[in-house]
């Protein structure tokens, strides 16, 4: 379990009598989005520092736990299964000399729920085993002719359902191998026989590759007419990560590494909306190359686990460490950073596709694409969702807009 303070909103010391929901509810997606798989908010704490406190604050975290999970929830595209709803609300009392921590959990998933006592356990190392995985992108998203940006945030996410929802039904193998839900994921290693004592020793850490097999959800859509002045197309892939402990099974990890994806992808086009309402008053219109933010790992030197970032292509490793300072409150230096598991695409590679004029439209692209006229030209932006370096020609990531 990790602490991370949320900043006061005016950058003040934090005062434990004011407890602002939805600050917290905010602060709580941006820690969630700088999370892998297997790993997400499941709680608040506060440090009291008079008994009077201590009495009066336990209404006030009850809630915000719940502020904080109904802002989650809404914020998601499609709904992900939580099979743990139990939420833990944390006091530390350093009340004149003494110090104590009182725990308790409530069901977030019950309105009527009442805090319940829980066991606050200390262990000496985290036994954790990594599952991995490359998840492929390939979509095309029609743009309604309303502007703005909730506007453009309800097309993009209205467009991702389809394949989020094909992420969370995909089939998948461990290690090239398909395996019984109901398997550790991790084997465990044999126990010592009778009257021998173990040696102490720091668990070690397994990775496993896992592949998604997903196939299209198109049964239970409907096609819609609507007015569309462009369309834009998704195409590459990304890194997905998960963690998970040493008591999870096969199912566990699948789960963790979906939620993992859906989440990167969500992630990803928030950010991809706010690049794009900005382009919306320029002179250029959406017709640049635009590439889609990496996702970028960090290590931290207090925990044995990562944590991520997204990063533009403008921005550098000192934008990646003041966002990791502000929002979970770590200390990053730059050699800690893993920049390298998603490369940036070469732009003078993007920058022929993107013009219609320097070369003929791929034929990948034509079926969508409608041909270009003096009177009606279409536009087309590159920009890549994140692709592995060995493989640029057949990972390259296109973001098209062509006029309707």
């Amino acid at each position: 379990m990790m602490l991370v303070p949320t900043p006061s909103p005016d950058g003040s010391d934090s005062n434990a009598d004011v407890i602002d929901d939805q600050w917290l509810a905010q602060h709580s997606i941006q820690v969630s989005r700088m999370m892998l798989g297997g790993m997400k908010v499941i709680g608040v704490f506060v440090i009291c520092t008079t008994s009077e406190l201590l009495k009066n604050i336990q209404p006030k975290l009850r809630q915000a736990v719940f502020a904080i999970h109904k802002h989650m929830k809404r914020k998601q595209i499609i709904e992900l299964e939580d099979r743990v709803t139990d939420r833990i609300l944390l006091q530390v009392s350093s009340v004149g000399q003494t110090k104590s921590i009182t725990c308790r959990s409530i069901d977030v998933a019950d309105p009527n729920s009442t805090l319940k006592p829980a066991d606050w356990k200390y262990q000496s190392s985290i036994s954790c085993n990594i599952a991995t995985t490359q998840l492929q992108v390939d979509l095309t998203i029609p743009l309604t002719v309303q502007t703005g940006k909730s506007a453009l945030r309800r097309d993009l996410n209205n467009g991702l359902v389809p394949f989020l929802n094909s992420v969370k039904q995909a089939m998948a193998t461990i290690d090239q191998q398909i395996k019984s839900g109901e398997e550790l994921f991790e084997s465990r290693s044999s126990k010592p026989k009778s009257g021998k004592k173990a040696a102490v020793t720091i668990p070690a850490v397994h990775t496993h590759t896992l592949e998604l097999f997903a196939k299209k959800v198109c049964d239970n859509y409907e096609v819609t007419k609507s007015n569309c002045v462009a369309s834009l197309r998704l195409s590459g892939c990304i890194e997905c990560c998960a963690y998970l402990n040493s008591k999870a099974t096969v199912d566990d990890a699948i789960q963790a590494l979906k939620e993992d994806a859906i989440r990167s992808m969500q992630a990803r086009c928030d950010l991809l909306v706010d690049e794009l309402a900005q382009d919306q008053d320029d002179a250029e219109g959406f017709n640049r190359i635009t590439i889609l933010p990496t996702r970028v790992f960090s290590s931290m030197s207090e925990v044995s686990i990562n944590v991520c970032d997204y990063m533009f292509p403008d921005e550098s490793a000192t934008d990646c460490i003041e966002r990791f300072s502000e929002i979970l409150g770590v200390a990053v230096t730059e050699d800690m950073l893993d920049m390298e598991s998603e490369p940036l695409p070469d732009t003078d590679s993007l920058k022929q596709e993107a013009d219609p004029s320097a070369k003929e439209v791929p034929t990948e692209m034509s079926d969508s694409t409608p041909e270009a006229s003096p009177s009606k030209r279409g536009q087309y932006i590159a920009a890549a969702v994140s692709m592995s370096g060995a493989l640029i020609a057949a990972l390259m990531s296109y973001l098209t807009l062509s006029n309707d």
